[in-house]
């Protein structure tokens, strides 16, 4: 949500920080704390909610939920359009099935769209049967996938600047302090996992996280023979 707002905002350097300002100093943090726990490991109620709702405003917080509902279906409807341009992209690549790659007359990947829509759809049946391990789970695959996401991206931005600096290319954005905040980012990465290791309620999470890579690795070594081919030089 922040990212979006970043996006949006003129002067999201300026802007952010005070709207989270105002919103820390309207709600205290042990509130969130415990809507979180009753919850059940996830907000009964959106901090924006509990804002006007804190204040009196009760219409005001029915009117926002309304508004978060919508705000929610149009980040699904973001999230359709991304990752149906991955799975055309990846088929185009031959990382997928070539089955992606067909458009419609408007150029529209529609098996790309509708595929991902199934297994939406197969998750909201998943929910209404077992709306606690199910969800619990789906949600710690996640949490491994974003750890490997974060891992491999401050790996791939020390081989850029690595790179970068072996062609004599400067940054125009250069990351502060780099490489030695590289290495603390890993550390905290690491540092993450083995909190998720003692903690039992996302322990399968870091537990999922070389499952994920296993597979990830297979599934590229079947398909690389395939589609990366080494040119032979002609001469």
């Amino acid at each position: 949500m922040l990212g979006f707002a970043a996006a949006e905002t003129d002067e999201p350097r300026k802007v952010i920080p005070k709207a989270m300002v105002v919103l820390l100093s309207l709600t205290p943090w042990n509130a969130l704390v415990a809507q979180l726990k009753a919850g059940g490991g996830a907000y009964s109620s959106s901090p924006f909610v509990l804002v006007f709702s804190g204040i009196g405003a009760h219409f005001a917080a029915h009117i926002l939920n309304f508004v978060i509902l919508t705000a929610t279906l149009s980040v699904y409807n973001n999230m359709v359009y991304s990752s149906s341009r991955l799975l055309y992209g990846m088929a185009l690549e031959g990382n997928a099935p070539k089955s992606l790659m067909q458009v419609n007359k408007r150029g529209v990947p529609v098996r790309a769209i509708v595929y991902p829509g199934i297994v939406t759809a197969f998750c909201i049946v998943l929910n209404y049967v077992a709306p606690a391990g199910v969800i619990e789970l789906l949600m710690s695959l996640i949490v491994a996938a974003l750890v490997i996401t974060w891992v491999v991206v401050i790996v791939a931005h020390m081989g850029f600047r690595m790179s970068s600096k072996e062609k004599g290319i400067a940054a125009r954005f250069p990351a502060p302090l780099a490489p030695f905040t590289n290495y603390l980012c890993l550390l905290a990465m690491a540092v993450v996992v083995v909190v998720m290791l003692l903690t039992p309620d996302i322990r399968v999470s870091a537990i999922a996280i070389p499952i994920w890579i296993a597979i990830v690795y297979v599934s590229y070594r079947i398909v690389a023979p395939k589609t990366l081919q080494v040119p032979v030089d002609a001469s």
